[in-house]
């Protein structure tokens, strides 16, 4: 049943489906973050038309081989093949081989601000030597809202950066960025923005919010959007300690298997698009490009990573590597210092 307050007696939430509704008295909560539209299991006992809970959780969440020893290799992660990558033993053969690929993860990369573009030239710098795999650049591309002609300038300028880099790019819109407002799905940035940068980094890619990746075996799904202080903002109970959240977070994201399970009024969604907001079955990885502390956290084989957000996290990004399925937890730049001012001594 889903979980909701009742717009007709305030402050009284009821469990509710299509046959009818019942009120609630909650006593006791699991881990995670309620939230109204959530589903929920509750356990107690009913008497004078109130359901007295000392027991109020999320369904528990299914690991992947769970869902596919029903389904077999089934595709439900998109793409053009109806088989599951997962079933490819060659992919994981070479996923395995494979251990200097990397990712590394940077959000809010603000184009705009002279000390994100310095720390983006560093780092380049200390990864020309040994390039990663790919780039993520998660918005928002300004420190404000602007235009798409403002953006495409930023986006002019960063072609130095990138032209003699031989690594893949992957560019997801921010919620401040030129789009059709706060509704997900998010399409790309517009070809006018991105046309002549696409022209001259051919190995770049700007998609929708949230996007999916294959890599060899994994399937790996990357969504921008602040969600932890929503789903904080507007849960019924918030938890006592701070330092719990991320794990309450991340427990309701794979509970209901949805990026975005909050009511329609905080969190709009492009109802024929749902479909690109689901996470079930669990992916091997969830990139949460949130402006909230950065964390890596993995729950039901799922690894949920956030980068933080780069100039207010003290330029931290995070590395991915997918062969031992790891990531750096605090990585700085000052590796891709050392790298940049061994490159310089080289040079002269």
């Amino acid at each position: 049943m889903t979980f909701g307050n009742s717009p007709k007696y305030h402050g009284k939430f009821y469990l509710e489906d299509p046959s009818g509704t019942v009120q609630l008295d909650m006593s006791k909560f699991h881990n995670g973050l309620y939230t109204e539209s959530c589903f929920v299991l509750a356990e107690g006992w009913y008497e004078d038309s109130v359901f007295h809970v000392n027991g109020f959780g999320f369904p528990p969440t299914e690991p992947s081989s769970g869902t596919r020893a029903y389904y077999g290799n089934a595709n439900f992660f998109g793409g053009p093949s109806t088989t599951s990558v997962k079933a490819s033993a060659k992919l994981k053969q070479l996923e395995v081989e494979n251990e200097d690929a990397m990712f590394v993860i940077v959000s809010d990369v603000w184009l705009d601000s002279v000390e994100v573009m310095e720390k983006l030239n560093i780092m380049f710098s200390g990864y020309a030597a040994v390039p990663p795999t790919c780039f993520i650049f998660c918005g928002n591309f300004s420190s404000a809202p602007y235009g798409k002609t403002q953006i495409k300038s930023l986006f002019v300028c960063l072609v130095f950066f990138f032209c003699t880099c031989s690594s893949r790019f992957v560019f997801v819109p921010g919620p401040e960025d030129p789009g059709p407002g706060a509704i997900l799905p998010r399409p790309p940035l517009s070809d006018h923005v991105t046309e002549e940068f696409r022209q001259r980094v051919p190995f770049s890619v700007f998609t929708t919010n949230p996007c999916r990746i294959q890599y060899c075996s994994q399937e790996i799904v990357i969504i921008r959007e602040d969600l932890v202080n929503k789903m904080c903002r507007n849960c019924v109970r918030l938890p006592s300690s701070n330092l719990d959240i991320p794990n309450h977070f991340v427990k309701t994201i794979l509970s209901q298997g949805h990026l975005t399970p909050l009511p329609l009024y905080v969190s709009p969604v492009f109802w024929a698009y749902d479909y690109a907001l689901r996470v079930y079955p669990v992916p091997d990885v969830i990139i949460f490009a949130d402006k909230y502390d950065p964390f890596s956290i993995t729950n039901t084989n799922c690894l949920c990573i956030n980068p933080g957000s780069f100039l207010r996290s003290g330029f931290t990004f995070k590395v991915y590597y997918p062969s031992s399925r790891t990531v750096e937890d605090r990585w700085d730049l000052q590796y891709c210092n050392k790298q940049h001012n061994r490159m310089k001594q080289t040079a002269f």
